[in-house]
């Protein structure tokens, strides 16, 4: 079960798409309808890894992993993200938690 919010990373680029919980996943514009590298994931607030890869009637369905990422680790991903979106102070960027860090990145692209 998916530990909401969470963050879609697309492999070879730091943009992160922020999902704030599987109402916003669902959304008819929402990430589940979009066509996934075989390398890009989606990442909850528990660090855990889900592959998207699997889709049923066009809809993307994360499959979970065994593979987890650590807050030093989301942390990286976020502060790439933020620079690559022109955030200033990105070195200064903290979180407590892995749920902390893709909050981060909500606030990064309002």
């Amino acid at each position: 079960m998916i530990s909401w919010p969470g963050v879609v990373s697309m492999a070879g680029d730091a943009e992160l798409i922020y999902v704030a919980d599987q109402r916003d996943w669902d959304a008819d514009d929402g990430p589940c309808h979009s066509v996934y590298a075989e390398d890009d994931y989606l990442l909850d607030a528990s660090g855990q890894v889900y592959r998207l890869v699997k889709t049923v009637a066009g809809r993307t369905i994360p499959e979970a992993t065994t593979a987890t990422r650590t807050l030093i680790e989301v942390l990286g991903l976020v502060k790439a993200h933020a620079a690559q979106s022109g955030s200033c102070c990105v070195a200064k960027l903290y979180a407590a938690s892995i749920r902390q860090a893709i909050e981060l990145v909500k606030s990064v692209d309002e």
